[in-house]
């Protein structure tokens, strides 16, 4: 809490003595209570020195609980204070600190720890506040620069069931390393997030690298790409806790089809002016009255960037096709944008070959580009970001250099870049993307990792120099992080950074990844903390993921990055790349729905909206596979309606056992039509067994069994040149590269129903059996996943096609 919350913190502090006043007065009127006295921790004080012992002591307070923080926090009654006398010059600290943590016994139990110079009204220099379920808050004080003397430890009983479970605070004297390093401390838990939901779009086989960003009234979009000439997606979700459809648990995203479409019509219109990358941006401060934050979009057609601007929520756009060449380079890759307040936005991007940097910029929300700039070259273009204090541009590239453009008039149009190297290390950088952003202080930090650990570093002259790096990740569960990204928040030195993390100790083929996320309220200081959680409620992926962008051959399915944003609560919203049961990469969202919050705050109880739409089930038949009807493509850019066989709609997996007591495994995929069967089609279901994790998704939309570490299996019927129907049955494999191959086994047997519209194959469990090497054969209690499906056309140039995505799981009664 910085000098100007003060008063208002004294304010608060007194509301709440005078309502806890009336509140015992009431209750005297109506029984008698015990004696009452504030109370001490103890003991009440101690002394420390840089040569004591760790200091301790035990809270005493009724542990009534105090919903709104130090807000409503009363010593004696639901926190509790303690002095700590910090001895010696500031000089005798210069390799010394003093962590300071709070513990305790039941997880259930919630308490918040904060750290005043002087008395308990004075400048908080460390706090830390999570929620269940943890058992304990850490936080550090360096006094050789906020100075010795008096320090007051309150400990806030935020919510408690049990008052006897009282905290357990200590002191202790750390070193900060001798090697000029800088010290982190790390916390686990106290912060949840919610279930994790897929975004499905008609048409495409894939929506990955989805850039995300929330504008200050909670309006939040997401964008994946499907690649060139299949274009982009795009999504919305109501984030505004004040609105009838806000929905805090991200389970009703509204598709709002494809930005970059050429002809601007329904969802399922394909072929578009991009799809190689996406990013996004929405402007900064307040619109006109009455409107919302201009949305500005690009999206990468290799030829050149097209750009679009939506002001009504990304329902309609105004395209400009022509995009970045009016100023800048044709032929180029990877693209970002930032706005300047509210009408001004940049565009980054780097020419092919040479790879030189250009940034050009808009003053009508990102429609028509005025003439380039250029950094130099820096390596592929990582990030921009753009200090809305004064209009000083960063910029960040694969080499580990950012580049800096400080404008000659406050928040102009900067001509001159500095350049300087930032992300060093003996390891390399191994992300292809490191990341520069710049707080609201003007502080400014990136994040990198080299294939081991993500690394953060700050400046706060402009670039000119940085921090030391300090490792961001935690623990074993994420012993390898790679692919970070970050967002600062509102108050200074708060900050998220996300990662994929693995229990490897590197980037192997027997990785298993999940989604990680680290909050810093100090992130500036030299003993930051930061609080790690894990943010996907299941793997992610399995093997090795690509850090060597589009000249990487390893898996690419989740392609370069993911990214993080805050809503008008504080609270983080991630939207990542997931294939753990895919063929390709689909895009997942989640939101922080627990624990403390960028803004300093715990996050309360999330209601969602009245007018919010119930949730639908997941099918009304049964199916574990749903898919959009009318959605087949010829080369994924043609829509073909006509061709209702080769539509899916939904699969059902199922057994059978026949009367000579053989198990039959079964797979009935349905289409929109089968009135007529055409030659050289092809109708496949892939399933899995002995895939680790099964279960389905706390969403109910996804099966969380990870599908590249078990054993797989298809089942195809197929149509001859003479419309022939023939039925067999084979094993996929994930390669490095992240496709599948097929391996066709045997022959199977199937039927076609034209007037239900449906296929059906089915293998005997024994033939899969002599294939099975992950895990027990295949029979009563099999788990199978990955369940999809695909139809397509043979024998022709351009395939006519339809893709059913990942669905839920069948088990073998």
């Amino acid at each position: 809490m910085d000098h100007s919350s003060t008063g208002a913190h004294r304010a608060r502090r007194g509301a709440a003595r005078l309502a806890l006043i009336a509140s015992i007065a009431v209750l005297t009127a109506t029984c008698v209570l015990a004696p009452f006295a504030a109370k001490a921790s103890s003991p009440a004080s101690a002394a420390i020195l840089p040569t004591s012992s760790p200091v301790t002591w035990t809270g005493t307070a009724l542990a009534t609980g105090s919903a709104d923080g130090e807000g409503t926090c009363i010593d004696g009654i639901n926190c509790d204070s303690f002095v700590l006398n910090v001895g010696g010059t500031p000089a005798d600290w210069n390799n010394k600190m003093i962590s300071i943590a709070a513990n305790w016994s039941l997880p259930a139990n919630d308490y918040d720890l904060y750290v005043h110079k002087e008395g308990v009204d004075g400048l908080i220099v460390g706090n830390s506040g999570g929620g269940v379920p943890t058992t304990e808050e850490l936080t550090a004080i360096d006094p050789s620069r906020t100075g010795t003397g008096v320090y007051t430890v309150n400990i806030v009983y935020f919510a408690n069931v049990a008052a006897v479970d009282q905290p357990r605070g200590t002191a202790t004297v750390v070193s900060r390393p001798s090697d000029g390093s800088r010290r982190a401390f790390y916390l686990k838990g106290g912060m949840s997030f919610s279930d994790n939901q897929t975004l499905l779009a008609p048409v495409t086989i894939r929506d990955g690298e989805p850039s995300s960003r929330t504008d200050i009234y909670g309006n939040h979009y997401v964008a994946g790409i499907r690649g060139v000439p299949a274009g982009v997606d795009l999504w919305y979700l109501d984030l505004n806790p004040n609105s009838p459809s806000f929905d805090p648990y991200m389970r009703n995203a509204q598709y709002r089809g494809q930005p970059d479409s050429f002809t601007q019509d329904e969802a399922y219109s394909v072929g578009a002016d991009g799809g190689g990358d996406v990013d996004l941006a929405v402007g900064w401060g307040p619109p006109l009255p009455g409107g919302v934050p201009t949305l500005a979009f690009a999206s990468l057609v290799a030829a050149n960037i097209s750009t679009a601007v939506s002001k009504d929520l990304g329902k309609t756009w105004t395209m400009n096709p022509a995009g970045n060449v009016s100023g800048g380079a044709p032929i180029d890759d990877r693209q970002w944008m930032e706005f300047i307040g509210p009408n001004s936005v940049y565009l980054l991007y780097r020419t092919l070959q040479p790879a030189i940097t250009q940034i050009q910029r808009s003053n009508d929300g990102g429609l028509t580009w005025g003439v380039a700039q250029s950094a130099g070259q820096i390596g592929q273009v990582g990030s921009i970001d753009v200090d809305q204090n004064d209009g000083t541009v960063y910029i960040s590239g694969s080499t580990g250099k950012v580049a800096v453009g400080v404008p000659a008039v406050p928040k102009g149009e900067p001509t001159v870049y500095n350049v300087y190297d930032v992300a060093t290390d003996p390891f390399g950088v191994a992300s292809i993307f490191v990341v520069v952003k710049v707080a609201d202080d003007g502080t400014a930090y990136v994040v990198y990792s080299n294939g081991y650990n993500v690394y953060l570093r700050h400046s706060t002259d402009k670039g000119k120099t940085w921090s030391t790096p300090v490792r961001v990740n935690d623990g074993a569960e994420t012993k390898t992080a790679i692919i970070p990204w970050i967002e600062t928040g509102p108050t200074p030195g708060s900050v998220a950074v996300v990662w994929y993390g693995a229990t490897t100790s590197w980037n192997t083929l027997d990785s298993e990844w999940k989604v990680f996320m680290a909050q810093s309220l100090n992130a500036d200081s030299w003993y930051p903390v930061f609080r790690q959680a894990t943010v996907s409620d299941h793997f992610i992926h399995a093997g090795v993921i690509s850090v060597g962008g589009t000249l990487g051959n390893e898996n690419r399915n989740l392609i370069d990055y993911f990214q993080v944003s805050f809503d008008p609560q504080g609270a983080a919203v991630i939207d990542y790349t997931d294939d753990h049961n895919d063929y390709d990469g689909a895009t997942y969202v989640t939101r922080q729905i627990s624990g403390p919050t960028v803004t300093r705050k715990k996050m309360k109880k999330q209601t969602e909206g009245a007018a919010l739409p119930s949730k639908q089930p997941f099918s009304t038949d049964g199916s574990q596979v749903v898919d959009f009807a009318g959605d087949v493509t010829k080369g994924l850019m043609v829509l073909t309606p006509e061709r209702t066989d080769l539509d899916v709609t939904g699969i059902k997996y199922g057994s059978e056992v026949d009367s000579g007591g053989v198990l039959w495994v079964t797979g009935t995929m349905k289409v929109s039509d089968m009135s007529a069967i055409t030659p050289l089609s092809n109708w496949r279901m892939s399933f899995v067994v002995n895939a680790p994790y099964a279960g389905i998704s706390p969403s109910g939309t996804f099966s969380k069994a990870l599908s590249d570490k078990g054993d797989q299996f298809y089942l195809r019927a197929y149509t001859d040149s003479k419309a022939t129907k023939v039925y067999v049955w084979g094993t996929a494999e994930r390669d490095r590269g992240g496709g599948l191959t097929y391996t066709q086994r045997g022959n199977a047997v199937g039927s076609f129903d034209q007037a239900a519209g449906t296929v059906t194959v089915k293998v005997k469990a024994s033939d899969l059996n002599a294939f099975v090497a992950k895990g027990p054969l295949v029979g009563s209690g099999s788990v199978l996943a990955g369940l999809r499906g695909q139809t397509y056309t043979s024998g022709t140039n351009v395939i006519i096609q339809d893709d059913a995505r990942g669905g839920l799981e069948y088990r073998i009664p």
